[in-house]
């Protein structure tokens, strides 16, 4: 009978997975090729890494990288991956669903990723095979092995966002230098806290995102679609939040780290449950989840979740 897998770790190990380098957090993430694949093949020539933090029962936005053995990058616009997925609880070599991955940079013309959809029917141990095709005509095949939990420590897509405070433009007299690390920031992202944004009646966008402490790189890139975004749609709310705790030292806004010194997780990030940062999130005028994004996002896919309000 397949695994049940009830709930991933704690969302507390934000501070410690986040204080690892880009590549090290995504490969923790991954499973390697069950032992009977691993003996049957030679050394794979790419590697799949896993930069979801979590999957579970439902829609998900499964989100991956390719390397070499090196660990140097090998996702690119031209190289196409299209991914098939196994129950290994139920019959490891039966496939249950299949589909096609996008490329998407995670930092424009330096770093990219592949998101696909991925609706998985139950909880348990699951593999993916990764069908690459490169522009020489290439093709290369691995499959890597991970947890689907039953339930997610981030809110679920159409589940009520979490209803917690942030500070706003108003707490600190306008000066947004006291909130906000991001060197140019949009004044309407601190017009309201995420609890004012649920009770607004409206659609928003909330982005909890560090532009100058980010642990993955992603953030500026990130925080600049969200402005692009928000730029067309005047009439959206948005909320930009900063993940850590943080405290102005010096002049400047600074995380306030432990006394291990990790960078610690804001109140609002601990009650949403959030593992990594940047996370951007969708919310429709009943305050309800529409769409996460986890690590990246492009402008298409908020324009997309937005339209599907």
């Amino acid at each position: 009978m397949p695994t049940t897998l009830t709930r991933p770790p704690p969302p507390l190990a934000l501070r410690r997975l986040l204080a690892l380098s880009a590549t090290a957090l995504l490969a923790l993430a991954v499973g390697l090729p069950a032992g009977r694949q691993a003996a049957a093949q030679d050394a794979p020539a790419i590697i799949p890494i896993l930069a979801s933090s979590e999957l579970a029962v439902g829609p998900n936005r499964f989100l991956f990288s390719l390397t070499d053995p090196g660990g140097a990058p090998l996702a690119a616009p031209d190289v196409t991956v299209h991914l098939r997925f196994y129950d290994d609880g139920a019959d490891p070599e039966a496939v249950v669903f299949e589909a096609d991955a996008r490329f998407l940079w995670a930092i424009d013309g330096v770093r990219g990723l592949y998101a696909a959809d991925a609706e998985f029917p139950r909880a348990g141990r699951w593999g993916t095979r990764f069908d690459a095709t490169f522009p020489d005509g290439r093709q290369e095949t691995v499959r890597a092995d991970y947890d689907v939990w039953e339930t997610t420590s981030t809110p679920a897509i159409g589940a009520p966002a979490p209803r917690v405070d942030s500070p706003t433009a108003a707490d600190v007299g306008g000066d947004l230098s006291r909130i906000s690390t991001d060197p140019e920031p949009v004044e309407r992202f601190y017009d309201l806290s995420i609890l004012d944004a649920i009770d607004a009646g409206a659609p928003a966008i909330i982005a909890f995102v560090t532009p100058s402490f980010c642990q993955s790189g992603t953030c500026g890139p990130t925080i600049e679609k969200v402005k692009a975004v928000a730029e067309r749609h005047p009439e959206l709310n948005v909320v930009h939040v900063e993940p850590y705790l943080m405290l102005v030292k010096d002049g400047y806004l600074q995380p306030l780290l432990s006394e291990e010194g990790w960078l610690q997780p804001a109140p609002w990030t601990e009650i949403w449950g959030l593992r990594t940062e940047p996370f951007v999130v969708v919310i429709d005028a009943d305050g309800l989840v529409r769409a996460k994004f986890e690590g990246a996002v492009t402008a298409e896919e908020l324009e997309a979740a937005l339209a599907a309000l």
